[in-house]
């Protein structure tokens, strides 16, 4: 049984650009394909296809490299500008990139493998335009032709015919693209999306007017701003599986989901910490996201809880944001360099691993919607939301508020250390008019 290295299974079609280096290393210390496609794990006839459809020339247009040769005894007959010579020699190259008749020769050594100049041994005394078989300009040609060969409409005349006398009348009445789709799916030639693709770039008789969501969908637009690079080595040790192998062994510790709230880009924001136990959330105005910002929230946090600090913020949980990257100023009290806290990430892209958290975010869009500036608000403003979200009473929580919770926990002097105060349900408002009564 034909073995390969590992991961160059010929089942793989497509050669990589490692593979491609390989072919030309292999080329210039003169192996032949048989010894070159068991280097990469290929079939031979692959190397030879790779070599004769990519490759590139090298050299210039000469005299010396046409096959005609011709040489003019009157020097106005030379097609080449401001030509003074009173006969052509041997050592003239100017004529050839002028002239009409010039035929590049072919090197004989050309016709059979390796079909490049390459590993060629009389390459450097060679005058003729040469063959060369280069990786970089190989993986660039493939690049270019995957690319080109995904682009265009891959229909024919008759399946556009079908489409637009099937899918289109039902979507000119109002019907849906997926409905549409879906009751004729069997017959149709094309994927759904591909269909979307098309309507966009005008093959059929309707556009994306003609799409009701389509049009409601606002355009990509590119993030401004400055790029906030992530140290991920502040991870190491922290993953959520850490996080599910720390719960396990401290059963029953209380969790804090961490996040952000933002306003609009580049203004304030709202740092949340979400008490599991018992559906609290903090919330701290922070001028700029960053981590400067998020610590000097804790350090505040560790001073005015003193010894129940590690009490009450023994577990957090959070995301991968930026402002999220130095987990040792949380972690550790700086005066002992003794951890009080153990902090955790969520897996990437997967905010539903504290989906407590970000649910209750929902009650803050009540009072502040989405893209509102945050820059007119004070720290006290952000607490009078905070209390007001606080003492809605929760069905989770057999009816009690989150604020009464927390009190039955941890006290009542806590509570008024964190700035916790009950709002009575007649005097609760969950409306962005609250905050214009505060700032009034």
């Amino acid at each position: 049984m034909k073995t390969y290295p590992a991961g160059k299974d010929p089942a793989m079609k497509h050669l990589t650009f490692d593979d491609r280096v390989r072919i030309q290393r292999a080329l210039t210390i003169g192996r032949n394909f048989t010894e070159i496609a068991a280097e990469i794990g290929k079939d031979r006839s692959t190397v030879s296809r790779e070599i004769r459809n990519n490759f590139e020339f090298h050299g210039k247009k000469t005299r010396s490299s046409c096959i005609h040769k011709c040489i003019f005894d009157d020097p106005s007959d030379c097609p080449a500008p401001y030509c003074k010579k009173s006969k052509c020699s041997i050592a003239c190259s100017q004529c050839a990139p002028y002239c009409d008749r010039y035929e590049s020769a072919v090197c004989s050594k050309l016709t059979r493998p390796p079909y490049v100049c390459n590993g060629c041994a009389d390459r450097a005394n060679c005058m003729l335009t040469k063959r060369m078989y280069n990786a970089e300009f190989a993986q660039k040609k493939y690049r270019n032709g995957l690319r080109e060969s995904r682009e265009g409409i891959s229909l024919s005349e008759n399946d556009i015919q079908h489409i637009e006398e099937t899918i289109i009348p039902l979507i000119k009445q109002g019907i849906s693209l997926p409905t549409a789709y879906d009751a004729f799916a069997d017959s149709m030639p094309v994927s759904i999306k591909t269909i979307y693709n098309y309507i966009s770039k005008g093959v059929f008789s309707i556009g994306n007017i003609d799409l009701r969501r389509t049009v409601q969908r606002k355009p990509y637009r590119k993030k401004s701003g400055p790029v906030l690079h992530i140290d991920k080595r502040c991870h190491v040790g922290r993953t959520y599986a850490d996080f599910q192998l720390y719960l396990k062994e401290h059963p029953g510790i209380n969790v804090c989901e961490m996040d952000t709230v933002e306003g609009k880009k580049g203004g304030k924001v709202i740092l949340t910490i979400f008490f599991r136990n018992c559906d609290l959330q903090l919330m701290y105005l922070r001028s700029a996201n960053t981590a400067k910002s998020v610590t000097e929230i804790f350090r505040h946090l560790r001073r005015t809880l003193g010894a129940r600090y590690r009490e009450i913020f023994p577990l957090v949980l959070t995301d991968r944001g930026s402002e999220f990257t130095d987990p040792q100023s949380i972690e550790l009290d700086t005066r002992t360099l003794e951890t009080v806290t153990r902090m955790f990430y969520c897996d990437p892209l997967q905010t539903n691993q504290k989906s407590r958290c970000e649910r209750n975010h929902e009650y803050i869009r009540y009072i502040i919607p989405q893209s509102t500036a945050l820059d007119p608000f004070s720290q006290e403003d952000i607490r009078n939301v905070m209390n007001h979200v606080n003492s809605m009473p929760r069905p989770g929580l057999n009816g009690k508020t989150p604020y009464d919770v927390f009190v039955s926990i941890y006290g009542q002097d806590i509570a008024g250390i964190l700035g916790l105060e009950g709002i009575p349900l007649d005097k609760l408002c969950l409306k962005p008019a609250l905050l214009k009564k505060t700032t009034k």
